[in-house]
């Protein structure tokens, strides 16, 4: 009951937080976007599961540094800081799916179509953006590679067939790229209507998916 509570009052803070992007109050925002990840901690710890204790403190660092960068995106001349941060968070999620596909016996095999298909869709999406992204080439760059690593390293961590919670942690990987694939757009190319409303809204979904999927991962494993 106390999970399920604390997943309803996080989407109430998103809807608010998405609702004042809409009306245009982007100034309280400093009120609902940085209570997201503190939520999302809060239902890590108190999970009723027996997450190994440095599984959890990567997790747990992983939403410290997407609250961080989270505060800085939220003045438009930190948006670098913002964006190593969030470099930062995908680094720890990698680390902690890498660490959940060797200690998940027999290792998952590797899927090789996907490392390609993944690696085609980064290079296509960097060589659209690179005319438009001048100084900020680089750190740009760096930021698709790294989030493509974590990706693969939730689709590499599973036995999907009988541990589906795995799927959510894949899909909020997804979402998580679509989201910034939206900012980068909307920033470097072309403002997209209603694109900060959507970037929001696939963030809130993968931050959630990740962190419900991982916290399955483990209640299942132990209840078997």
């Amino acid at each position: 009951m106390l999970r399920l509570m604390g997943l309803i009052i996080y989407f109430i803070v998103l809807l608010a937080d998405i609702l004042l992007i809409a009306i245009g109050k982007e100034n309280y925002r400093f009120c609902t976007k940085p209570l997201l990840m503190i939520l999302l901690a809060v239902y890590v710890l108190y999970a009723n599961v027996k997450m190994p204790v440095t599984f959890r403190a990567f997790l747990l660092l992983a939403l410290f540094f997407s609250s961080f960068g989270d505060d800085l995106l939220l003045f438009d001349s930190l948006f670098l800081p913002g964006l190593g941060s969030f470099f930062i968070a995908h680094i720890m999620y990698s680390i902690f799916f890498l660490k959940i596909r060797y200690s998940n016996l027999p290792v998952p095999n590797c899927r090789y179509v996907y490392i390609f298909l993944n690696a085609a869709a980064v290079i296509a999406f960097i060589m659209f953006l690179l005319p438009y992204l001048g100084s900020l080439a680089m750190p740009v760059i760096l930021y698709a590679i790294v989030i493509s690593i974590m990706l693969q390293s939730a689709i590499h961590a599973f036995h999907f067939e009988r541990q589906p919670a795995g799927w959510y942690c894949v899909i909020g990987a997804l979402l998580f790229i679509i989201s910034d694939g939206l900012i980068a757009t909307g920033k470097f190319y072309h403002p997209l209507p209603g694109g900060d409303i959507l970037v929001m809204l696939t963030y809130g979904f993968a931050q959630w998916a990740l962190v419900v999927g991982s916290t399955a991962y483990f209640r299942v494993k132990i209840s078997r």
